[in-house]
């Protein structure tokens, strides 16, 4: 969580964030915020302030979650996995998948063909911006030995790794980058995955080793960005492809 709390109020919210994993796509916010014992509004604030994103937010995550996996593992239909994570409509559950993970649920299968063939490059989807801030990149030693893990770092309206990013880059074998500031978006997240790792772990990492600065990051500086596997609480599922960022 990103602020501390009593201890009531973390035991409620972390109840209610395993109940909305274990039964996402049959739950609503008002259904959380009952099993914290809160009304919806003041649920709805609480749980913002600590995990970052509101409760709708983190259902619909982790509904998109789910869905990548299945549409990566099995062969149903879009609309079959649409409704088996709790979309009523199609057309609502692709413009929402779209928007998290950068393309349409049926070109996610495309996107794991071609990356099985092709790896994605480092690229840059920089914005100018006044101000930079210089970040120091820093991996587990084992984590890619031979030092050639893809790193993405990039720029999010909110502290969770949901929806595109405004900017940022994909990088191999560099330990310091420096990135514009961008004003709209200004969260810093960064996901790594290993060398030629296979798409299913590019895509949808069972531990996605992840950074994320702490707070918002509005002037010019410098900082460390440590990558590690998320140990956050509740955990927020990470649904950008990232090898979709390169298309954008």
């Amino acid at each position: 969580m990103t602020a501390t709390t009593d201890s009531a109020t973390e035991r409620a919210l972390a109840s209610s964030a395993r109940l909305a994993q274990e039964r996402a796509p049959e739950l609503n916010v008002a259904d959380l915020a009952d099993h914290a014992g809160y009304s919806p509004f003041h649920f709805s604030r609480l749980f913002a302030r600590h995990v970052g994103i509101g409760p709708g937010q983190y259902l619909t995550a982790l509904r998109v979650g789910r869905a990548k996996q299945l549409l990566l593992t099995e062969t149903a239909s879009v609309i079959d996995v649409a409704a088996e994570v709790g979309f009523d409509s199609l057309s609502s559950f692709s413009r929402r998948f779209r928007s998290a993970v950068g393309v349409p649920p049926a070109q996610l299968r495309r996107l794991a063909d071609r990356i099985s063939d092709k790896p994605p490059r480092p690229f840059s989807l920089l914005a100018p911006g006044a101000g930079s801030v210089r970040v120091t990149i820093e991996l587990a030693a084992d984590f890619s030995p031979r030092g050639d893990a893809a790193v993405w770092v990039g720029w999010y309206p909110h502290p969770a790794p949901i929806g595109l990013p405004l900017s940022g880059v994909l990088v191999s074998g560099v330990q310091e980058i420096s990135l514009p500031l961008c004003a709209q978006a200004p969260f810093l997240l960064g996901f790594a995955v290993p060398a030629h790792a296979d798409p299913l772990a590019q895509l949808v990492p069972a531990d996605p080793v992840v950074a994320v600065h702490p707070a918002p990051l509005t002037a010019s500086q410098d900082i460390t960005l440590r990558f590690d596997v998320s140990h956050t609480e509740p955990p927020v599922p990470l649904l950008t492809a990232l090898p979709s960022l390169c298309t954008r």
